[in-house]
């Protein structure tokens, strides 16, 4: 694998303003599009089997110590989610954002990307916060940050499994989902329904079955049970009236949003993320590549 081609820098710098090195084999995974023309010798350092800018072998430490932080953290997520196996409907759970990359401080809260049943996703996200708030488990909202609490801020259906936001970011954050409960057809299904991160990242196919998440045991017969029960018409009343009750609070709720920040609420796909880092990453990614003398690298940042 050559470390001088213009994909391997686009996907160094990017990972960069994560203060992130990558190994060879992160690289062969998560690497960006070909792009035409070779990248200068010069600028890719590599040490302890890691690859990032040079003059960036800082970075190695910083790594080293968010990696073991996010072991911690995995612990902790992982005793979340066999909670979480008792909730109705979750067909599911991906570790997501920095817990997924591995790149946690100790401010950092847990991200899930939660599946759920189609025409129940109300009931589980309800269920599934009205569990974890009663025991101290959940980020609550307004807090800046929330170390080791769960974060439940995106659930999608199994007939819904297309993330429409398109962007580098959201392609490395997408790729980098670690599952943390298995069920193969479906996460194949999210795989192909998300093929537009190909486009992206050409090794998309494999990057979620690669990754490496304890995988617990998800059965339940309590879930069971109460999918039997919400399986009827009054299962049918129960969704209704956590729609309409959760609608009401996020109309009701002032959120602040930071550039970039995105909120969205439906029978298909709750996504909370009023504080989202895109925007401030792909500038940062931006004006690095810049910096370097390869503007035809950087990215758009007009969002509809």
């Amino acid at each position: 694998m050559s470390i001088t081609g213009k994909s391997i820098l686009k996907t160094i710098v990017y990972y960069d303003c994560l203060d992130y090195p990558l190994t060879k084999e992160e690289l062969e995974f998560f690497s960006f599009k070909n792009e035409n023309g070779p990248a200068k010798d010069d600028l890719i350092e590599s040490a302890g089997g890691f690859y990032f800018l040079k003059g960036r072998g800082k970075l190695l430490k910083i790594r080293k110590e968010r990696n073991e932080l996010a072991k911690n953290k995995w612990k902790k997520a992982l005793r979340a989610v066999r909670l979480l196996r008792f909730i109705p409907y979750i067909r599911l759970v991906f570790g997501s954002g920095s817990l997924a990359l591995g790149n946690t401080n100790k401010e950092s809260d847990l991200d899930f990307l939660i599946i759920a049943k189609h025409g129940r996703i109300w009931t589980a996200r309800s269920l599934a916060v009205f569990l974890l708030n009663f025991l101290g488990l959940l980020r609550r909202r307004g807090q800046i940050t929330a170390p080791d609490r769960v974060c439940l801020n995106h659930f999608i259906t199994d007939k819904s499994l297309h993330i429409p936001r398109k962007s580098i970011y959201t392609a490395q954050l997408y790729a980098r989902l670690a599952p943390v409960t298995r069920d193969e057809k479906l996460i194949d299904e999210f795989i192909k329904a998300n093929s537009w991160i190909s486009n992206y990242i050409p090794g998309w196919p494999e990057c979620v079955k690669n990754q490496k998440a304890n995988v617990i045991n998800y059965n339940s017969n309590i879930r069971s049970f109460l999918e039997k029960i919400l399986d009827t018409k009054f299962g049918d009343w129960v969704e209704a009236v956590f729609r309409k009750y959760n609608l009401h609070r996020i109309k009701n709720y002032h959120l602040t949003y930071k550039s970039g920040g995105r909120v969205k609420a439906d029978d298909d796909s709750l996504e909370f993320h009023p504080d989202s880092p895109e925007l401030i990453i792909l500038e940062k990614y931006n004006q690095k590549m810049i910096g370097l003398g390869f503007e035809d690298l950087t990215e758009d940042t007009s969002f509809d």
